[in-house]
């Protein structure tokens, strides 16, 4: 065969796998795909998943990919660390999430489950979900968003959340840029450990969530948003660890499942004394990763010692303080030793309960 024989034959062979795919196009596409599903990823996280996917597209464009390798080149199966030194991972979509317009109220977050969910239309200042409650322990999200507002014009609105037929709401104000995609709860009613009282197991409920005018017209007055988005939920909480003062009296039911950048960790131990008098709780600090929930409880604590404060000593990158009767978690990355430890700062109040629990991460 010649070298023009040649020359047609491979223009023959090449007709016959028809069109090339553009891989440009493919992977730019998978890049915008990825975007979206990683909206809060940030740092090399975001950066190793866009090149990950961007590998994919390029090996599925119409065309056999080359043959694996005999012997596999070595990977590493550590999990991608965050900015706070935590395991970071994406938790995907999943059947039950509520998703819309880049908001997402998922249908399982620790070990709380979604039981009424809805995300409203773009203008809707008022809506709502039903359900039937088979616990009265729950815990309500509300979440107004005024897309692009300023936070003076934002802080002028705020979302309220209520039980149709209930007295009282919850509330808070509306924001020009969401937090994250996720929703995740803000209030849990009823006293400690004991659930909502106003909540009765087998009668149907309403979720009502609406957006009211605070600040510059009538106060608590109905108003039209052309491009105000409200979202609310209800979720039945999981199991929970009590907290109690030196009576026995249950002062701060804790999750017994927390989650933090995709990962859950379970309680694996609470320490409490009284705050008035005696030594504070202490512990050895877990190699990590790991989360630690830290503060303190009790009547009135907040305005009696408006000047006094619980620290914790002993860990990393911490800004340690927290005003009497409030609590919180921080992350304690792996490698951490030494002993974390609440300190009193300022007078000691004559009552109330300190605490400090400590979560492993659930293999």
């Amino acid at each position: 065969m010649n070298l023009s024989d040649l020359r047609d034959e491979l223009a023959t062979r090449a007709d016959d796998l028809g069109p090339t795919t553009d891989l440009r196009a493919g992977v730019a596409d998978g890049v915008r795909r990825t975007k979206r599903r990683r909206a809060v990823a940030t740092g090399s996280a975001a950066t190793l998943a866009v090149a990950a996917l961007a590998v994919g597209v390029l090996t599925s464009v119409g065309r056999p990919a080359p043959p694996a390798p005999a012997t596999p080149p070595a990977t590493s199966a550590a999990p991608v660390t965050g900015t706070d030194g935590m395991p970071f991972r994406t938790v995907p979509d999943a059947p039950g999430d509520v998703v819309k317009d880049g908001l997402r109220l998922r249908a399982r977050v620790a070990d709380d489950a979604l039981v009424a969910g809805t995300v409203g239309d773009r203008g809707q200042t008022r809506i709502s979900a039903s359900w039937t409650p088979t616990s009265t322990h729950v815990a309500l999200t509300g979440t107004c968003v005024l897309p692009g507002a300023p936070a003076d014009v934002a802080e002028r609105y705020q979302v309220r959340v209520r039980v149709e037929g209930m007295t009282g709401y919850f509330g808070s104000g509306c924001t020009g840029t969401p937090a994250g995609r996720d929703l995740t709860a803000d209030w849990t009613p009823g006293d400690p450990g004991a659930g909502w009282s106003e909540l009765t197991p087998g009668r149907p409920a309403t979720l009502v969530v609406e957006v009211v005018e605070v600040v510059g017209g009538t106060r608590g007055a109905a108003v039209t948003l052309p491009d105000v988005q409200l979202a609310g939920a209800v979720y039945e909480v999981g199991e929970e660890t009590s907290v109690r003062d030196v009576a026995g009296t249950t002062v701060v039911a804790l999750p017994d499942v927390l989650e933090h950048e995709g990962y859950r960790y379970r309680i694996a131990s609470v320490t409490s004394s009284a705050l008035a008098s005696g030594p504070l709780p202490r512990v050895a600090a877990p190699s990590g990763p790991a989360l630690v929930t830290w503060g303190s409880s009790g009547d009135g604590l907040a305005a009696a010692t408006a000047d006094s404060s619980l620290r914790l000593t002993g860990l990393p990158g911490s800004d340690g303080g927290r005003s009497l009767g409030s609590w919180g978690t921080d992350p304690v990355p792996a490698g951490s030793t030494g002993t974390l430890a609440l300190a009193a700062e300022g007078q000691r109040p004559d009552h109330g309960t300190a605490f400090l629990a400590v979560y492993t991460l659930i293999p």
